[in-house]
C-alpha cells in the first residue's frame, strides 16, 4: 500500500513538472530569445529594431581611427527594403557596409551599417539611383558622413558581381577613420 502511494505520488509530480515545462505560455520562445540577445529576425517591420551584425562578432577596427565597425550578415541587404540593386564593401573578407537603390535617377540610395555599436540606416547625398551606388557612395545622418571611395579600374567580375579595389571613410563625433585596401562588391 505505502509502496503504491509512493508510485502515485513520484508519478504526479513527475507529470507535473513535465507539463509546466511544456507549458508554452511560461517558457521563453525565439522572438523573447532574440530580443533577450540583442538580436532579431531581419523580417521584421521596423529596420531599426532588426539587428544587421554578424551574431557574436568582434568589431573591425582600421590601422588608423577610432571608429569600429561591425561584421554585417549575410542577410544583411534585407534590411534595406525594396532596391533594384546594391554593392557591399568588404574588408577583410567580411562585409562592413551594405548600400542600394532603386532604379530610378531620382533616387539617393541607401546604406546600413554598426558603427561603434549603433545599427545605422543612412540616406545618400546624391541622386543618380544604382550609378551612383556603384561608383561609390556617400551617405549621410547622425552625425556621421560615410564614403565608399571605389577606385578608377576596370573591375573584376566573379558570380554575377562587379568589385573594384575601394575603401571606407567614415567622419563622425570622434573623428575620421579610414578602412584600407577593401573591395566595393556589386550585383552585376
Amino acid at each position: 500500500m505505502k509502496r503504491t502511494a509512493i508510485c502515485l505520488c513520484l508519478t504526479a509530480l513527475a507529470a507535473g513538472g513535465c507539463s509546466k515545462s511544456n507549458d508554452a505560455s511560461t517558457g521563453e520562445g525565439a522572438d523573447d530569445y532574440a530580443a533577450r540577445a540583442g538580436v532579431s529576425s531581419l523580417g521584421a517591420n521596423d529596420a531599426g529594431a532588426s539587428s544587421v551584425a554578424e551574431v557574436n562578432a568582434q568589431p573591425v577596427l582600421a590601422s588608423e581611427g577610432s571608429t569600429r565597425l561591425m561584421p554585417l550578415a549575410s542577410d544583411a541587404p534585407m534590411a534595406l527594403g525594396k532596391v533594384a540593386g546594391g554593392c557591399s564593401f568588404i574588408y577583410q573578407g567580411r562585409s562592413l557596409l551594405v548600400a542600394g537603390s532603386e532604379n530610378d535617377a531620382d533616387d539617393k540610395g541607401k546604406g546600413v551599417l554598426v558603427i561603434d555599436g549603433r545599427q545605422l540606416m543612412l540616406p545618400g547625398v546624391e541622386a543618380g539611383g544604382l550609378q551612383v551606388i556603384e561608383s561609390g557612395p556617400i551617405l549621410a545622418g547622425d552625425g556621421f558622413t560615410v564614403s565608399v571611395l571605389r577606385g578608377e579600374d576596370e573591375p573584376s567580375r566573379a558570380n554575377g558581381k562587379s568589385e573594384w579595389g575601394a575603401d571606407l571613410r567614415v567622419k563622425g563625433p570622434t573623428g575620421e577613420t579610414t578602412f584600407s585596401q577593401g573591395k566595393w562588391s556589386c550585383t552585376a
